[in-house]
C-alpha cells in the first residue's frame, strides 16, 4: 500500500539533495529540468514569489518524477492552497501549529524551520516529518544538528541555507538526512546547474557508499 506521507518522507531522505528556487514559472521549469538531468529530484518552490502556485502546478505537470515542496508557507490557508496545487510537502522558515495540523490532515509531510531543541521537539510532537535547520550557514548548521542529534538521534533533519560542495559532507556527518541548496542549484546557466546537480549527486553517492 502506498501511504502518501510515509512514502514522500522516505523519498526525501533517499534523494538527499533539494534545490531551493525563488523564480518565475519558466525559470522554475528550467531549473527543475536542469536539476533533474543532474539527478536532483527534490525542489522547493518558494511562496515568496507570487507565481509559486502556478510554478508548483507546471513543474508537477511536466516533471511528475520530481517531488515538489511548497516553501515559505506561513499559514494554514497557504498550506491548503499549496496542497491543492500539487505540492508533495510543505516547508516553513518557522514552526506553525496550524500549518502542521493542516499538513497532517491531508497526510503531507511538513518541514518547519527550528533553531532550538525545544522548538524541534514541539514540531515533532505536532507530526513534522523533518526539522529544518535554517539558515544552515548562519546558525552554524552542523554544530546545531549535532546539538539536536546528540540527545535525540532519531530526529529527521533537513539542512537548508549555505550549502556548498565543501560543507556538504559536514552536514551529512552531523546527521542531516537531506541538504537543500540555493545558489548551486538555482543560479547561473542551466548547464551550470546541471553540472552542479550531477556533482552533488555523485558526492552524496560516494559519501553513502563509504559511511
Amino acid at each position: 500500500m502506498d501511504i502518501q506521507k510515509a512514502t514522500v518522507t522516505k523519498k526525501i531522505r533517499d534523494y538527499g539533495i533539494m534545490s531551493v528556487v525563488r523564480a518565475d514559472v519558466q525559470t522554475s521549469l528550467n531549473i527543475a529540468e536542469a536539476g533533474l538531468k543532474g539527478g536532483v529530484k527534490l525542489i522547493e518552490l518558494s511562496y515568496t514569489v507570487p507565481t509559486a502556485q502556478e510554478s508548483i502546478q507546471e513543474v508537477k505537470k511536466q516533471f511528475p518524477e520530481i517531488l515538489i515542496g511548497a516553501g515559505t508557507v506561513l499559514d494554514e490557508v497557504t498550506a491548503r492552497l499549496a496542497i491543492m496545487s500539487g505540492a508533495d510537502f510543505i516547508l516553513s522558515p518557522q514552526f506553525n501549529k496550524e500549518v502542521a495540523l493542516m499538513a497532517n490532515r491531508y497526510q503531507v509531510p511538513y518541514l518547519p524551520g527550528c533553531n532550538s531543541v525545544s522548538e524541534a521537539v514541539e514540531a515533532m510532537t505536532y507530526g513534522a516529518a523533518f526539522v529544518k535547520i535554517f539558515p544552515g550557514s548562519a546558525v552554524d548548521g552542523p554544530k546545531l544538528i549535532n546539538v539536536i542529534k546528540t540527545p535525540i538521534p532519531n530526529m529527521p533533519i533537513l539542512a537548508s541555507g549555505g550549502g556548498t560542495f565543501d560543507n556538504f559532507n559536514d552536514f551529512l556527518d552531523a546527521g542531516a538526512d537531506c541538504v537543500a541548496f540555493g545558489g548551486l542549484l538555482a543560479n547561473g546557466s542551466m548547464e551550470h546547474i546541471q553540472q552542479n546537480a550531477q556533482r552533488l549527486t555523485n558526492q552524496l553517492a560516494a559519501y553513502r557508499e563509504n559511511n
